[in-house]
């Protein structure tokens, strides 16, 4: 039997060579459609599976005209509409959805979704499912399938009152509902923030007068204010960068990052990662080094996913050893 202590002070060297081989992102263009019971149709977008070294699993999903997806239930999840608009059935209500809705699935809540416009709805979702696996928790149950939805279908389920849940906190935040802040007021907001994950992001990044990490933000599932109560997954935000600006440059715990609209690159770890408009790209942590450039002559707007994992275990506890790095604030290039 080989040595267990050995292999204990092996296993940093270990993730440290998983995650430089690892996948770091995919393009539209690259996306593996298939038809699930669950999806007329989905592609995986980043997991284990196609080779990324995540902790969840992301993927897209379309919903065309007139059609309904499958009803499951699961752990937690978070999506994110691009396009379309339509409902959501969980635990019998009903919560309304459109283009830049982010919607919250409580764990263990049975949820459908529906298109009820005239465009094809086209989602992104995000889950905790590596994690889950590991825990022993990972348990999906089927109770129908995707299909057509019959005229007059469903009947008899009644509106959600309103978008906060009683005890699961807030399930829908419209875009045009989001609270925003530019560059210099970003700090502002983040230094009012009591939770522990704001207490141990970069001193630089919460303290009035700091010029900004990105142009600005649009705030979702990341600020408290908003009501959400998730813990393993959360749509953060849409970090928002001008032509010919770049980030500033910093080093966290793993995210996720999709590309909503623009065109550039990003530095991860000393490797240039390009990216455009549909590109979603994996910065692996705890503490990648990273810098994002928007090249093009539209503003870049990236939308930031992260892990429980990381907001509400690691990122607090371990801060002695993996902190939240600052270096330097975002910028006009040369």
């Amino acid at each position: 039997m080989p040595n267990f202590y050995d292999q204990w002070l092996n296993y940093w060297t270990e993730e440290q060579e998983e995650r430089a081989k690892a996948r770091k992102w995919i393009h539209e263009e690259e996306r593996q459609w298939v038809r699930t019971r669950q999806d007329y149709k989905t592609a995986l977008l980043c997991s284990r599976e196609n080779g990324f070294a995540t902790a969840g699993a992301a993927t897209i999903s379309i919903i065309p005209p007139g059609w309904h997806s499958g009803a499951h239930s699961h752990g937690e999840e978070a999506i994110w509409v691009l396009s379309g608009k339509g409902f959501t059935l969980m635990d019998g209500a009903r919560y309304d959805w459109e283009k830049g809705s982010c919607v919250f699935m409580p764990f263990g809540s049975i949820h459908q979704h529906f298109n009820d416009g005239d465009e094809e709805v086209q989602y992104l979702s995000f889950t905790q499912l590596a994690l889950e696996r590991f825990a022993g928790m990972a348990k999906f149950t089927q109770f129908e399938d995707v299909g057509q939805t019959a005229r007059g279908e469903p009947r008899g389920i009644a509106m959600a009152e309103t978008d906060v849940h009683p005890e699961y906190g807030r399930i829908v935040l419209h875009f045009k509902d989001a609270p925003s802040s530019v560059g210099e007021d970003q700090a502002i907001r983040m230094a009012k923030r009591t939770d522990e994950f704001a207490q141990t992001v970069a001193k630089e990044m919460r303290t009035p007068g700091s010029q900004g990490h990105r142009s600005r933000v649009i705030q979702f599932m990341g600020d408290p204010e908003n009501g959400f109560k998730a813990r393993e997954v959360e749509i953060t935000g849409i970090l928002c960068d001008e032509p010919g600006k770049h980030s500033g440059r910093h080093a966290h715990m793993e995210a996720l990052l999709y590309v909503l609209q623009g065109e550039g690159y990003s530095i991860v770890d000393e490797e240039k990662v390009p990216w455009k408009q549909g590109t979603l790209f994996h910065v692996p942590g705890p503490q990648s080094v990273h810098q994002h450039f928007n090249t093009s002559k539209v503003e870049a707007q990236h939308l930031r996913i992260h892990y429980g994992l990381r907001s509400h275990v690691f990122q607090p506890i371990a801060r002695r050893v993996f902190p939240y790095k600052y270096y330097e604030f975002g910028q006009y290039q040369s």
